[in-house]
């Protein structure tokens, strides 16, 4: 009897190990926004920009250039409630990868905005 309970008990330990943490679920559409926080790269569509420091790549003199720009832009908007400008700045950030684009719209503008309010 005693072998039985520990077998079914460890077999639910190796079950619960096994199973994927809620945190580990994110959506891609969050995934490719935090690309864009940590990307000093080129942004593809400057017509896009409303930005022009964002423009310039990299980090100088310890401001972030291009998508992270971008994001952290994005970031404030939605802490000031303009989730307007805020979710622009996701969609911009990601015009170099369509489907990526077309995630953060599909997500909708109140989760984007919420979720950057998230951030830092």
């Amino acid at each position: 009897m005693r072998a039985k309970v520990l077998c079914l008990f460890f077999a639910g330990c190796v079950l619960l190990a096994n199973a994927p943490l809620a945190t580990s679920q994110q959506p891609d559409w969050q995934k490719h926004i935090d690309w864009c926080i940590g990307d000093t790269g080129v942004i593809e569509c400057p017509q896009d920009v409303i930005y022009p420091e964002c423009l310039q790549q990299g980090t100088i003199a310890g401001k972030k250039g291009g998508r992270a720009c971008l994001l952290e832009k994005g970031i404030r908007s939605a802490k000031d409630k303009d989730c307007d400008n805020a979710f622009r700045q996701a969609k911009v950030c990601q015009c170099h990868n369509k489907p990526a684009q077309e995630q953060i719209n599909g997500a909708g503008k109140q989760a984007v905005c919420d979720y950057l309010k998230s951030k830092p």
